[in-house]
């Protein structure tokens, strides 16, 4: 029978636990992308003791509850790696039976994201303000209509938020 691992206070290890020589836990999974991913912690459970000097944070069993959780719900971590042109072009892919002119407005917001730096953001990385700042330079500097792409971007961005955000969300 194969020992059991355990860690320096003697207590067992699930699978895909580690404790490392400077005394940090570590956890070994498999994300959707069939990627090897780590994450880490200076507790191994929640009634463990922070080390001093240390930043208070999850344990390491609470951080795999959310990873599981996330990975049952589907629920892909930093936003899939989508940038906000990315994004736009699949909300309008999935689009149809619209009119001539909403295409065309489709369209042209498409065409001005290809155009800025804005466009090639990935979409965790991108804040309210940095969006609300894009907007305004838009209409104020590039002297574009404001309506029409603020509201293409609002709707990719709940579309973002139901696809990969919210669990069992329901419309």
């Amino acid at each position: 029978m194969s020992e059991k691992r355990r860690d320096n206070r003697n207590r067992i290890l699930r699978e895909g636990e580690y404790q490392r020589s400077d005394g940090r836990y570590r956890f070994r999974y498999i994300d959707e992308d069939g990627k090897e991913k780590n994450v880490y912690s200076w507790r191994l459970d929640k009634n463990d003791p922070m080390p001093k000097g240390k930043k208070r944070e999850l344990s390491l069993r609470e951080k795999e509850k959310q990873i599981e959780a996330d990975l049952f719900d589907h629920i892909v971590t930093n936003g899939g790696n989508y940038t906000v042109l990315e994004l736009v072009e699949k909300y309008v892919s999935l689009k149809t039976g619209v009119r001539h002119n909403t295409v065309a407005g489709y369209k042209t917001v498409i065409n001005v994201l290809k155009k800025e730096a804005f466009g090639k953001q990935r979409i965790d990385k991108v804040r309210l303000s940095d969006a609300k700042a894009w907007l305004i330079k838009l209409q104020q500097v590039d002297g574009r209509g404001y309506s029409s792409i603020a509201d293409t971007m609002t709707q990719s961005t709940f579309f973002f938020i139901r696809d990969f955000v919210f669990r069992n969300f329901a419309d």
